[in-house]
């Protein structure tokens, strides 16, 4: 049986090639309905490492943020148009905000709504670990990143929240989905 996913982008270059080839790669294996929707900060990496030709070329649907209801996705996700609201990568920010309660854009506003309406929510953040990470720029170049304690803390409470998936990588994506399709049928 087919799955609807609406999947989420926000303004984190780290992991975003492998985010957006993993989806890819799920539409066309399994032919998965995905509806892209992307923050605005999430349209702005996306554009900056040449990835908008990709999606916009892959997917039926690709959201862009105009405010924290617009476009109006709240609606279909709490009525289980979708069988899964995904962010994939989520910022330390938007991490943070959904930690907090604060739902002030469109990503942040879907999932606090979703949650609401028992619909499964998974997010997978990027500043997990603490330490460095090596981060691939958009031009070949490479980023160092030092993780804050902060933003860790905030991925442990996030693993406490009930109703939401934490994800620990991309490559997570695929099993939680075939599971839900399995579970679909």
């Amino acid at each position: 049986m087919t799955l609807k996913i609406a999947w989420g982008i926000t303004g984190s270059g780290d992991h975003i090639v492998e985010s957006v080839t993993t989806m890819k790669m799920l539409h066309e294996e399994h032919d998965w309905e995905i509806h892209v929707i992307l923050s605005r900060e999430g349209e702005t990496v996306i554009r900056w490492y040449k990835l908008w030709d990709t999606l916009n070329e892959s997917f039926a649907k690709v959201f862009i943020e105009n405010t924290p209801n617009n476009p109006f996705l709240i609606g279909p996700l709490q009525l289980g148009r979708y069988d899964l609201l995904l962010i994939c990568p989520a910022t330390a920010n938007t991490t943070a905000k959904i930690v907090h309660g604060i739902a002030d854009s469109l990503l942040t506003n879907c999932v606090a709504q979703t949650i609401k309406a028992n619909v499964p929510v998974a997010i997978f953040p990027v500043d997990q670990k603490p330490g460095t990470l090596v981060t691939d720029l958009p031009h070949g170049k490479q980023l160092t990143l030092h993780m804050r304690d902060i933003d860790i803390q905030n991925v442990q409470k996030l693993k406490r929240m009930q109703g939401i998936t934490v994800l620990s990588s991309p490559a997570d994506v695929k099993p939680l989905l075939e599971e839900l399709s399995r579970n679909k049928t």
